[in-house]
């Protein structure tokens, strides 16, 4: 299939959406299918061959994150020279929107991904009273697409109650081979400060206000309080625009920074005890990335933790918002560094068949089975366009091309 990506996040950002993104992208190009990935970005031109960097501007606040612009004339020129048999637009900023607006008039078939909550992220940033046209938004734009696909089958429901239509679960792989409680690595823990039997509290991810950070750390704190006497450490790996204000609040923790590869992997395997406070996960990445690295988990009961985790078995959990219950969790584990162990092995158990091949097998599933529903066996007409004004609609097409394939840079695979 000749498959189009199109996104505001890609390699080598770091967040949740590129990291799945790179990884369904390569293992689609791995089965043989041709595919060409439109991302959001501050420079012209292309980056590696088979991409695109597409018009955006950077979030105020967090100019790490980038928004695409409105692209509808770059994709309607691009997809009239080389037609893709299906569009995948990930993120649903006004790029994305474009995307699929450009699509739906030229009737390419489009699969989008729910990989982020915006919608939920409005309280976190004080825009609580935009959550329900957030919603509107999403459920507009998702709804013109021929399937949605989400992370979990709770998702799928909880979509399907607010009126989101045709969704499909694909969940996400780990890479046990990277991810592997053999990297555990004894100068690392020195290099923190930690002795031998001290329990390394550890959290991983993007340093912002969604990510429930404060929640997770000032939990820490207490049981510093309440249990002088016990020996523990808090580890962040992550950067984000929180950074310096968690450093100041949290002084005692230990903020390692971004890491990547090998090195990320190192710093799982080095701590005892994962926590993933977060509340507004699509799935949860990093829970995986944990639970493959043998550690005892502290999650919320939705997202990744409600589809991976058995509570008890290989991880604690706790009511999602349950503060208390949380906390309950990490003191448990700070008691009883038996359990730590037996849950890190049974974790690692867990997820060491959740391999990265199965999910990409499901998604070139669901990737062609809407190409074959859309595209059939000729070319279909625009949704909701007559047959007599079908022939039209493609002579201007044609001439619309024509004006615009000199001036238009449209890339190329």
């Amino acid at each position: 299939m000749r498959i189009d990506v199109v996104t505001d996040t890609y390699e080598p950002d770091v967040n949740g959406v590129a990291l799945t993104l790179g990884r369904l992208v390569g293992g689609l190009r791995m089965r043989g299918h041709l595919v060409h990935v439109m991302r959001a970005s501050e420079r012209n031109g292309s980056f590696n061959p088979g991409e695109t960097a597409m018009p955006s501007l950077p979030l105020p606040m967090y100019h790490e994150v980038k928004i695409g612009l409105p692209s509808a004339d770059r994709f309607r020129a691009r997809w009239m020279k080389k037609r893709p048999d299906v569009v995948y637009v990930a993120t649903e900023s006004p790029m994305g929107a474009s995307a699929v607006k450009a699509a739906r008039t030229l009737e390419v078939p489009v699969v989008m991904g729910f990989h982020t909550n915006f919608h939920q992220y409005m309280k976190d940033y004080h825009f609580s009273r935009l959550e329900t046209a957030a919603v509107n938004y999403l459920r507009k734009l998702h709804n013109r697409a021929g399937m949605t696909v989400v992370p979990t089958e709770e998702m799928r429901r909880t979509l399907e109650g607010m009126g989101f239509e045709r969704l499909s679960v694909m969940g996400r792989g780990v890479d046990a081979v990277l991810f592997d409680p053999a990297r555990r690595d004894a100068s690392l823990r020195q290099s923190w400060g930690v002795w031998r039997d001290e329990v390394v509290f550890g959290v991983v991810g993007r340093l912002a206000r969604e990510k429930n950070l404060v929640t997770a750390l000032g939990l820490y704190t207490r049981l510093q309080r309440e249990f002088p006497d016990c020996g523990m450490k808090m580890v962040v790996v992550g950067d984000g625009p929180m950074m310096n204000s968690l450093r100041s609040e949290f002084p005692d923790a230990v903020f390692c920074g971004m890491r990547r590869g090998e090195d990320l992997a190192r710093h799982y395997a080095a701590m005892d005890v994962l926590l993933f406070a977060s509340e507004t996960e699509t799935f949860g990445n990093v829970l995986l990335e944990g639970m493959a690295s043998g550690l005892a988990t502290v999650s919320y009961r939705y997202a990744a933790s409600a589809d991976m985790v058995l509570d008890g078995i290989n991880g604690l959990q706790a009511e999602k918002g349950d503060e208390e219950g949380f906390y309950s969790a990490m003191r448990r584990l700070l008691e009883d560094g038996e359990m730590i162990r037996r849950l890190g092995k049974q974790a690692r158990r867990t997820v060491n068949s959740r391999t990265w091949d199965s999910i990409h097998d499901r998604f070139e599933e669901l990737l062609a089975s809407v190409a074959r529903e859309e595209n059939g066996t000729g070319c279909a007409r625009p949704r909701g366009m007559p047959c007599w004004n079908a022939a039209r609609f493609f002579c201007r097409t044609f001439i619309w091309e024509r004006k615009t394939a000199r001036r238009t840079n449209a890339g190329s695979f």
